[in-house]
């Protein structure tokens, strides 16, 4: 008679990632009875401590993946030694420490991907007279002090890993150049560099082969010098090149060979003059372009007209000077447009509404003068507007209540570049924006969960309107450092996703809507250097602002200010004399029929008791005055 075996041990798949699990001693125990298991999926959970050895026992396992835990200790090699099966290990996002012996992993010939990214080990490549007996197609060792204790070096042994399609080895301080055997083969087509200390530029091919590389990071290194074009025309099927932070001099290169070129980021380097023409000519291919933080000149829009496919602009810092002109119109699919920091002039003009999917416009630190055009209200979908420190204005437009994406939730998405990171559910940037006359950036942030609106540091006017309390999806709203005056809309009560609010330096008066204590999602705000005055209401979310938040305003009183409220009558007569100001007091109204008195006796009665002198001639002038009026009345 067979013997009984449990129906669970002849389970080949078992897949409980993302379930906040956490681990307990014995955790392992249970599932290393799983002897037929091929495919093991902890990923995301809370998982801690060290690698129960019986791992090693799972001898059918092709995929294991520990990813994004908190498993700690070193990486026994003998757990992974009779893995002779396995196919894809994923050990990312742990706290292992420790050295790992990349030797643990010789006996799995079938190792395809490999990916120790953000841990705390040291991964040793170079062991002396080893060689790999896999072949992998992807290896991931980001941020893994890789060779460590061999001058981090790039591994000689990934020469030999012929069908390599993606390595990453970021953020690991490598040192040297950038061997042209890692550039120039038939295989590798994803390859990430980014964050270490090569230098020397990009090496041309010593056999002249074209490179098959799709995707290239090299950014945030010391390659220097200047970009040989010659150098870009052996990599034809180039669609991503990130060169940022790299301290490039010379001249924009040009990139008229790279036709299929879809994704350009040459910012933080040194490039001076201005990008060629070739780049507005043959590139209609390129949908994200960022050139920022180089130093351009000349007008900012003829070299980036005319492609058709553009969806991102960033020329932040640019140094371009002159007006935006109507070339911009030959941008339809333009979504995110940064140009700020230049030295661009004149006014806003009224055609971006002729741009429906724009959802970020960056105009800040400018010298734009003149109003808002009422036409941008007609833009429903921008979810970013920032034309700080600049010359504006005039009154804030009260049809900004219009915008849709300011009115309710929407999503945002770059399908363009949804391949960069296919685990996000939204594709990412960083913004940056000034707040409280700081320049910050909001970096990780899916588009979609950020709103803001921020015209700080110009010249506006008048009252704030109260329809921007319409703006009920609105999660930012800075109108700092301004000339506005009137009250605090009470309608600012209905933002209820503002999460920062700033309002400092200008002229507004009266009390802190008591309602908007009620703003839960508030968590900074700036109301101080106005004329505001009265109890501040110390509840709800306004318990957790400080003091700073309030400065200046030296009629405002209560916690968690140290001057207090001391009213010597009711709160409701208070108010009263408040609206009727300072002349509707009866002691006031009595004070001055007091001193008017006095004034008059002093200055026409007592010089008439007193001195004879005075009585004489204020007689004489009476009676003069008696007669001309007789002698006009008889004239008549």
């Amino acid at each position: 008679m067979e013997a009984y075996r449990p129906a669970y041990s002849v389970l080949e798949s078992l897949d409980i990632s993302h379930n906040n699990i956490r681990g307990f001693p014995g955790f392992f125990s249970g599932i290393c009875k799983l002897r037929n298991l091929q495919v093991l999926n902890l990923q995301d959970n809370l998982i801690q401590g060290g690698l129960d050895p019986c791992l090693g026992g799972l001898t059918s396992l092709v995929s294991l993946d520990l990813s994004f835990n908190h498993f700690e200790g070193t990486v026994s090699s003998s757990i992974f030694s009779n893995l002779t099966l396995l196919e894809a290990l994923r050990l990312s996002d742990n706290r292992f420490d420790g050295l790992l012996l990349f030797a643990s992993f010789a006996n799995l010939s079938n190792l395809e991907a490999i990916d120790l990214t953000n841990n705390e080990f040291e991964v040793d490549t170079e062991t002396p007279s080893w060689v790999p007996a896999f072949q992998l197609v992807s290896l991931d060792l980001r941020n893994t002090r890789l060779n460590q204790n061999y001058g981090h070096v790039i591994p000689t042994f990934i020469s030999k890993q012929h069908k390599l399609k993606s390595l990453s080895l970021s953020y690991n301080a490598l040192q040297g150049n950038v061997p042209s055997w890692l550039l120039y083969n038939n295989s590798l087509l994803m390859l990430s560099l980014r964050g270490n200390r090569l230098h020397g530029g990009i090496p041309a091919s010593s056999q002249f082969l074209a490179s098959s590389i799709l995707m290239l990071d090299v950014s945030d290194n010391c390659l220097g010098s200047t970009l040989p074009t010659n150098v870009l025309r052996l990599f034809p099927d180039l669609f991503y090149l990130n060169l940022s932070k790299n301290a490039i001099e010379g001249t924009f290169p040009t990139f008229d060979n790279l036709l299929k070129l879809e994704v350009l980021d040459l910012s933080d380097n040194f490039l001076l003059g201005k990008p060629p023409p070739t780049l507005r000519q043959n590139n209609n291919s390129l949908a994200h372009l960022v050139p920022s933080n180089n130093d351009f000149h000349g007008e900012v829009m003829p070299q980036f007209s005319n492609m058709s496919n553009l969806a991102y602009l960033h020329l932040q810092n640019d140094g371009f000077t002159g007006v935006l002109p109507a070339a911009l119109l030959n941008l339809p699919l333009l979504k995110v447009m940064d140009i700020s920091g230049n030295y661009l002039s004149g006014v806003i003009p009224d055609y971006f509404p002729l741009f429906p999917n724009l959802v970020m416009l960056l105009l800040a630190r400018n010298r734009f003068h003149g109003i808002i055009p009422v036409s941008l209200c007609q833009m429903q979908k921008l979810h970013i507007l920032d034309m700080s420190a600049n010359l504006l204005s005039g009154v804030l437009p009260s049809c900004l209540s219009n915008i849709t994406g300011w009115k309710k939730e929407s999503v945002v998405l770059l399908p363009a570049f949804m391949w960069l990171s296919p685990s996000y559910n939204n594709y990412r940037v960083k913004v940056p924006l000034t707040t409280k006359g700081n320049a910050l950036s909001y970096e990780g942030i899916p588009l979609s969960q950020m709103t803001t609106l921020d015209l700080s540091m110009n010249r506006f006017t008048r009252k704030i309107p109260s329809q921007l309390g319409e703006l009920v999806a609105l999660h930012s709203l800075n109108l700092s450092y301004n000339i506005l005056s009137g009250h605090i809309p009470e309608s600012f009560m209905n933002l209820k996703k503002l999460e920062s609010l700033d309002l400092s330096y200008n002229h507004l008066i009266g009390k802190i809507p008591p309602q908007m204590a009620q703003l839960d999602s508030l968590s900074t705000l700036n109301l101080a250097f106005n004329h505001l005055s009265g109890r501040i209401t110390f509840e709800n979310k306004f318990v957790t602002f400080a003091a700073s938040s309030y400065r200046g305003n030296k009629e405002l009183c209560g916690p968690p200010l140290e001057n207090d409220c001391v009213f010597s009558r009711p709160p409701q007569q208070h108010e009263e004399e408040e609206e009727q100001g300072i002349g509707g007091s009866d002691l006031f109204f009595f004070s001055c029929i007091a001193v008017a008195y006095v004034m008059g006796f002093w200055s026409v009665i007592a010089p008439l008791i007193l001195s004879r002198n005075w009585r004489t001639t204020y007689y004489a002038k009476v009676d003069s005055c008696v007669e001309l009026c007789m002698e006009k009345l008889h004239l008549s």
